[in-house]
């Protein structure tokens, strides 16, 4: 939905930053379809390496990935789009990494970049351990320097990095009390920054019983009959306009 509103569309060539396993970029290659192409850029050989595979096993055949810096202007360009999903959050200055992969955008394409709102995620009625687990990750977030709510800034990310926001979008999903994707994409989330959370002494691994966590959280949920309202899903796409030389 988010990069349908950002107008990816058939026959685009595309650049995902940080792509990791290959999630958004294989939805962005359904979006282009066998008239384009999606290129996929990561740090990690290990994430590459799994995206390539997970590419061979795909019809479409248009979605390739490579080990690479996203600080550098990427290789192959020009693209007609560029996208990424919950990087942007991870570094210190994201407006400078936009920047200077818009070097390699055409003229007239889009950058959309994807983060979360984590201040978002509740549940309705609020429950103690829900309320808990996001604690331990908005904490771990922040004094480890990620930035967790860097989707409602996105369009002044953009504006900074000298691009002209022209949307934004955001999307929640909401998970009924006995809907197990709820419990599951937070225990998920939780047991991930388990690592984090003993290194920032938030709290311990002890503490938290990441093995019990989704079951407790189900549980919890059930019992009030909670809805839980996932981290909201933030997009700002902007055009890239060269200054005339």
């Amino acid at each position: 939905m988010i990069l349908e509103a950002a107008d990816i569309r058939a026959g685009m060539r595309v650049l995902d930053l940080g792509c990791g396993a290959g999630n958004t970029a294989f939805v962005a290659a359904d979006l282009v379809g066998p008239s384009g192409a999606v290129l996929g850029i990561d740090q990690s050989p290990e994430a590459i390496a799994r995206a390539n595979r997970r590419a061979q096993q795909r019809p479409l055949g248009n979605t390739r990935f490579i080990v690479g810096d996203i600080h550098d202007p990427a290789p192959d360009g020009p693209y007609d789009a560029i996208i990424e999903s919950f990087v942007l959050m991870y570094l210190p200055d994201p407006a400078t990494v936009i920047r200077t992969q818009a070097s390699v955008l055409r003229p007239g394409g889009v950058i959309a970049p994807i983060e979360i709102d984590l201040s978002s995620a509740r549940a309705v009625p609020p429950t103690p351990l829900v309320g808990q687990a996001l604690s331990w990750v908005r904490d771990a977030f922040t004094r480890s320097g990620v930035e967790p709510t860097l989707g409602p800034r996105l369009w002044t990310v953009l504006r900074k990095a000298g691009l002209r926001p022209v949307g934004m979008l955001g999307v929640q999903p909401h998970l009924g009390p006995e809907d197990p994707d709820g419990a599951a994409l937070l225990a998920g989330i939780v047991r991930t920054v388990v690592p984090l959370l003993e290194r920032t002494h938030v709290a311990i691994a002890a503490e938290v019983e990441p093995d019990t966590l989704e079951r407790r959280l189900s549980d919890e949920l059930v019992a009030a009959g909670a809805v839980f309202a996932h981290p909201m899903l933030l997009s700002a796409w902007a055009l890239h306009r060269p200054t005339p030389m």
